[in-house]
């Protein structure tokens, strides 16, 4: 070994530096004098025992976070026993911070081979020691715990475990704990519903981890925001925010969290109603992180892909993801995971099979003024503020408009090609086209052989064409109404 032993107390210090700021390759080629052949043990033989441990430890966790980011086979055993043995010398000297830190450094490994019992009952040993609450091991094991309620889907709990303890998070003032602690309690808020808090904390966390010089965490992120964005349907900067965090991912080449990036575009596509863009993006993550360990990262993608099948209706394939899913759940992360998973998509077949009524609107044309109740196919049920137009020609009916059908329009964010209607303001005639918008005038096509141009003066836009009914209305008096396959 070509350190000295007065070398190593530095060392540690920026290996875990290192470590913190999600520079895992640089802190590795640091312990190439200790740790060249990395399927080997490290030379610790002439170290003391409190080194020697701690630079095991050291070893054993960023062959870990390394080996998730790389999909290098195997990383997760070697990090588990590494850490197994630094713990079981930090045991001998009864460091009890540092026992604590070996305990939820091995739940982290659990989590990312997705066995979540495991991983679940080596943090809640790391918090069963009494020890200082305000100190770095004790705060990281927290967030352990959440993580690990997070991917079980269990959200009230993170609440639960991380908002008493936020000001002993910033008490402690570490921008990486800081940044970890806002982005578990901002996904959490964002899953619950609550967009207003989530968004809050997300806000602060990329606020903490431009300060952690955090790549990784500061593109996970991104990602969340992006997730948040697909909540509020504001798609276009949700698509902004995916691909800052796969622009992140690919320069850290960081395959696995690529590939979950690739997972949330390919929801935000199918929340859009945009199936085959959904099935193509989800095709490239499944493809990236097939290679990896990361079973619960694979178990949902496969659930996307089932859910993208269910909503084109191509039931016998939706099926067969669902199954790939529950065989991977059940062999790898636990049988509690598989059936939560059927569960999941047993919500999802009845939802879409489940009619949804929205409220009334009035139709406002004189010959036909009377209340209207829809009821909404699912993939539409979420727009609010409905208006009809019935339509009264035959010019649109390549894209399922066709003559006296109700098209249903919503106030949302226009893009070009958005298949719109509009009023004229100067005679009050409603037309509906294919919509395009440049330096005050607007373009209607598709409603005739040429375009029509208006000024943006001269006309009110009514909204985007998002469903078709049929004029005829079911036994209860409401009509049905189906998304635009466009």
């Amino acid at each position: 070994m070509n350190i000295f032993h007065t070398d190593i107390l530095v060392l540690t210090e920026n290996l875990f530096k290192l470590e913190r700021s999600g520079r895992y390759e640089e802190a590795l080629a640091e312990l190439r004098p200790i740790w060249e052949d990395t399927n080997s043990f490290p030379d610790v033989g002439e170290l003391a025992p409190r080194k020697a441990a701690e630079i095991i430890l050291r070893c054993g966790a960023l062959i870990g976070f390394l080996g998730q980011i790389k999909q290098i086979p195997n990383s997760q055993e070697k990090s588990k026993n590494l850490i197994t043995e630094a713990r079981r010398r930090f045991l001998d000297i009864y460091d009890i911070e540092k026992i604590i830190e070996c305990e939820n450094y091995l739940a982290l490994a659990y989590t990312r081979t997705g066995e979540y019992a495991e991983a679940g009952a080596w943090v809640e040993e790391a918090l069963s020691h009494q020890v200082n609450q305000i100190s770095d091991a004790w705060i990281y094991a927290n967030l352990t715990k959440s993580l690990i309620y997070s991917l079980d889907k269990k959200y009230e709990k993170i609440i639960e475990t991380l908002l008493p303890l936020e000001d002993k998070f910033l008490k402690l003032g570490n921008y990486f704990l800081l940044g970890s602690f806002c982005t578990n309690l901002s996904l959490t808020y964002k899953n619950l519903g609550h967009s207003r808090e989530s968004l809050k904390y997300l806000e602060l966390a990329r606020k903490y981890h431009q300060k952690s010089g955090h790549q990784i965490y500061l593109g996970t992120v991104e990602n969340n925001l992006s997730q948040l964005y697909k909540t509020e349907e504001r798609f276009d900067e949700a698509h902004r925010a995916a691909d800052s965090a796969v622009k992140i991912f690919r320069k850290l080449k960081d395959r696995a969290r690529e590939g979950f990036t690739l997972d949330t575009k390919a929801q935000i596509f199918c929340a859009e109603g945009k199936y085959s863009k959904a099935l193509e993006t989800i095709e490239k993550a499944i493809f990236i992180l097939s290679k990896g360990e990361n079973a619960a990262f694979i178990v949902e993608t496969y659930l996307t892909k089932a859910k993208i099948f269910h909503y084109l209706e191509n039931f016998t394939s939706a099926f067969l993801c669902l199954s790939d899913a529950v065989q991977i759940a059940k062999t790898k992360i636990s049988e509690e995971k598989a059936e939560n998973l059927v569960k999941e998509f047993e919500e999802l077949f009845k939802e879409k099979r489940s009619p949804v009524v929205s409220r009334t609107f009035s139709e406002k044309e004189s010959s036909r003024q009377e209340k209207i109740e829809l009821i909404l196919h699912p993939t539409i049920s979420h727009y609010q503020d409905f208006q009809g137009v019935w339509i009264k020609n035959s010019h649109l009916e390549p894209y399922g408009l066709e003559k006296d059908s109700l098209a249903v329009v919503t106030k949302t964010d226009l893009k070009r090609g958005d298949l719109v209607a509009i009023n004229e303001i100067a005679t009050g005639a409603v037309m509906c086209g294919f919509y395009d918008s440049d330096f005050g005038l607007v373009c209607l096509e598709g409603i005739g052989e040429e375009p029509r141009f208006f000024a943006d003066t001269e006309i009110e836009i009514l909204g985007k064409i998002v469903g078709v009914g049929k004029s005829d209305k079911d036994a209860s008096g409401k009509i049905q109404v189906n998304p635009l396959n466009l």
